[in-house]
């Protein structure tokens, strides 16, 4: 299909995908928009209030079992509130779904067995500890909300966009560390923060994410005036209320010139000007 020659492409989904389509678009000079997600980091910082964050991650990150180009994808969590942030979230996941998540009407399935798969292994190979969930089912492709600790950097839950229920957990001391971390990867579709305002200035302008929600999860895709994409390898091109009219539109320039008054100076000979040139000198 991407042969055709189309006026415009939209395509959601992986960056690798994402360049095929770029590829194949290019043969004809179509214009693009790829909106293609990445690890959107969140980050909890020591002034944030636990219980409200701790609550709206634990939404965001099970909407669809996390499953959204938006969830996300890891936590940075302020080394002084780690443990009694993670015990609200445990807490707050479990008042959502109960004790026996997988008796929940309200919890989802993974989309199908290959992406099962990949989650799976992925809880195998990982080297952090898990601090809840972790339990998985194929005949039901359901995997519980997991939450692993003392990851590193390198560990295999953080080379790829999970698109599932499982939260890797980095830490920082100070705001710097985490914005180092953030900015040692490549450009995330979402980034959230909760914390005061005055930090999370400092997050917006320093770091660079398609969108970005402050002290809540997923809300800003929500609202149609604010533009929703990528940049860098979460894609590009926005859209969403105003911008989607914009982007699937050729803005045309038409000018329209009268016909009842034919100004002689911008024809040749240019001698015209000769009287105005001698009227400004």
């Amino acid at each position: 299909m991407l042969s055709l020659e189309f006026d415009m492409i939209f395509f959601t989904g992986s960056t690798r995908v994402g360049k095929l389509v770029m590829k194949a678009a290019a043969e004809h000079l179509t214009p693009v928009v790829l909106e293609l997600g990445g690890k959107s980091p969140c980050i909890v910082d020591e002034n944030a209030n636990l219980e409200i964050s701790a609550k709206r991650i634990a939404w965001g990150k099970t909407i669809n079992a996390g499953q959204t180009c938006i969830a996300p994808d890891y936590l940075l969590l302020n080394r002084n509130v780690k443990r009694e942030f993670l015990e609200l979230l445990k807490g707050h996941l479990e008042s959502m779904f109960g004790s026996d998540i997988k008796q929940s009407e309200y919890y989802g399935r993974i989309v199908n067995d290959k992406t099962f798969n990949k989650l799976e292994q992925l809880l195998q190979e990982t080297k952090g500890n898990i601090f809840y969930g972790g339990e998985t089912e194929k005949n039901q492709r359901f995997i519980t909300p997991t939450i692993i600790e003392n990851i590193s950097r390198e560990d295999v839950l953080m080379q790829e966009e999970i698109f599932g229920p499982l939260l890797p957990v980095l830490e920082f001391s100070n705001l710097g560390e985490a914005i180092a971390i953030i900015n040692s990867r490549p450009k995330p579709l979402a980034l959230y923060y909760f914390g005061s305002k005055e930090k999370a200035n400092e997050v917006l302008h320093k770091t660079s994410s398609g969108g970005t929600s402050i002290n809540d999860t997923l809300i800003h895709i929500g609202n149609h005036n604010l533009p929703f994409g990528g940049v860098g390898n979460s894609g590009f091109g926005k859209y969403h209320g105003r911008e989607s009219f914009r982007i699937f539109s050729n803005q045309r320039a038409v000018a329209t010139t009268p016909t009842w008054i034919d100004l002689p100076f911008k024809y040749a000979p240019f001698k015209n000007f000769r009287w105005i040139k001698k009227l400004l000198d």
